[in-house]
């Protein structure tokens, strides 16, 4: 499929919800493509001056003209993707020829991530804002839990596009559960 891109250091994840403001002419193109397209378009990461492999394809779920002429926009991540090949227009907007990797399958939490679960509730009930965007969290659900973890921690590039490139949660799971365990017993 191809979708124009976004590079920005936003990491977004299947489900995940953020707002960005739009001000640049190519990126206000990409507004346009997307929503007529009705595929949306591609979030992406750099490493560098290069743009990299993996990246989540979202949809605007809602947008604001504000007053100093920029556009807000809210999107939500649909699913990740693998960038095939890529250009830039003439306005220098990406285009890419990407290709879907599959969704992590949802899966009910258990009593040993129940800590996982319980820590993102403590942090959503400490920031409303961000809690905001999920009027109804997926707490019961470690896959979900994990995606907003790995959205909010302060990771490397290439270690969150390592974790996209995995098939399911285990691989951020095992982390998860060795960075809370770090920081509950360090305190």
């Amino acid at each position: 499929m191809q979708l124009p891109l976004f590079p920005v250091d936003i990491y977004l994840l299947p489900n995940g919800i953020c707002k960005l403001q739009i001000y640049e002419q190519r990126y206000i193109r990409l507004v346009k493509l997307a929503t007529a397209n009705h595929h949306g378009f591609g979030l992406c990461m750099k490493i560098d001056d290069n743009l990299c492999h993996f990246g989540t394809r979202v949809i605007i779920t809602d947008f604001d003209p504000l007053p100093n002429g920029f556009m807000s926009i809210t999107i939500q991540g649909v699913e990740m993707f693998l960038i095939n090949n890529h250009w830039q227009d003439n306005d220098r907007l990406y285009i890419g020829d990407t290709s879907p990797v599959p969704n992590w399958h949802r899966k009910n939490i258990n009593f040993i991530d129940q800590n996982i679960s319980d820590n993102l509730q403590h942090l959503f009930q400490q920031h409303p804002d961000h809690a905001s965007y999920y009027p109804e969290p997926k707490f019961d659900d470690i896959t979900w839990v994990c995606q907003r973890w790995l959205e909010i921690l302060p990771l490397e590039v290439n270690q969150k596009q390592w974790f996209m490139s995995r098939n399911d949660c285990s691989a951020a799971l095992s982390f998860l559960h060795s960075v809370i365990n770090n920081h509950s017993t360090s305190k």
